[in-house]
């Protein structure tokens, strides 16, 4: 397969007509036709459904469209790391991150190392620990940020010095509001929005789990959620209780939420991981050290 090939493919997903992704693409019609059956001869499927007036991917074709935005990507990527001269410090970082409060101190290295490399631009895509350790597997992100992470030997790590702190998000007229802390006992008997990771579809994993002991034996799980924002709102129309971290959704006064701490005391850890076997580009090389400072 072609670079040219899939970035014809992938404008045409996007745009949903061949003659939008030929104008967008500069190219005629037919040339686009051409290269798009080219690509189905190739493979020897169907990637498009053609309609009257649109064209939308087949099953196979977003297949073709996810591994497609993987390969182009990371050929981006690599020809940006060869764009500059070897006495400049820039091309491009990219991290992948779940939801964290401690990602104040990534912000902090990324402001710091842009004052003195202004030319190195940062990529952050959020995103769940599967989803993230996939990313960098295929090499689409330089790092990640995981929170509990299990050491792997494919991969080094660096853990930072923060933590953080478990607790549930409530409405404010919840009894559980007028708790300074919150007890396994006090969750065990009303629905639950749980973040998907701390959940399997049939028991509790994680941090979560150690924490309920027992008591996760008769929790519901009413939903789970990836990013909080979105779960906040099941909490404001009465779904269930979040559990979520410290500092990632708004709440006190004003809000109609109240965050609570659990207790005993459950944290997660926070480790900067990447990839042992790839060969860092020189931006990347001095990020890292800038983090192991």
């Amino acid at each position: 397969m072609e670079l040219r090939a899939l970035r014809y493919y992938l404008a045409v997903c996007e745009c949903g007509t061949m003659s939008r992704a030929a104008e967008e693409l500069h190219v005629t019609q037919p040339a686009l036709s051409r290269q798009i059956a080219g690509l189905e001869h190739e493979l020897g499927c169907e990637l498009l459904e053609r309609h009257s007036r649109s064209v939308t991917p087949t099953e196979k074709g977003l297949y073709l469209r996810r591994r497609a935005q993987e390969i182009v990507g990371l050929a981006d990527q690599t020809s940006a790391d060869f764009s500059h001269d070897d006495d400049i410090v820039a091309g491009d970082i990219h991290i992948g991150a779940g939801e964290s409060a401690s990602m104040r101190l990534i912000a902090q290295r990324v402001r710091a190392f842009r004052e003195r490399y202004p030319d190195v631009r940062f990529h952050l895509h959020s995103a769940v620990a599967t989803d993230l350790v996939e990313r960098l597997e295929h090499g689409l992100d330089d790092l990640a940020v995981l929170m509990s992470y299990p050491e792997d030997e494919r991969y080094s790590h660096l853990r930072l010095p923060l933590s953080d702190a478990w607790g549930v998000v409530v409405r404010e007229d919840d009894p559980l509001a007028a708790r300074e802390v919150i007890s396994p006992a006090d969750l065990a008997a009303e629905p639950l929005v749980m973040p998907e990771r701390s959940w399997t579809g049939e028991r509790l994993a994680g941090p979560l789990a150690a924490w309920f002991g027992d008591e996760g034996d008769d929790v519901e799980v009413a939903a789970t959620y990836n990013l909080s924002f979105n779960a906040a709102l099941l909490v404001q129309e009465g779904v269930g209780r979040m559990l979520t971290l410290e500092g990632l959704t708004p709440a006190g006064p004003g809000s109609g939420l109240a965050f609570r701490l659990l207790y005993p005391p459950a944290v997660s850890i926070i480790d900067v991981v990447w990839k042992r076997a790839a060969t860092p580009s020189r931006a990347m090389s001095l990020f890292l050290e800038s983090l192991r400072q």
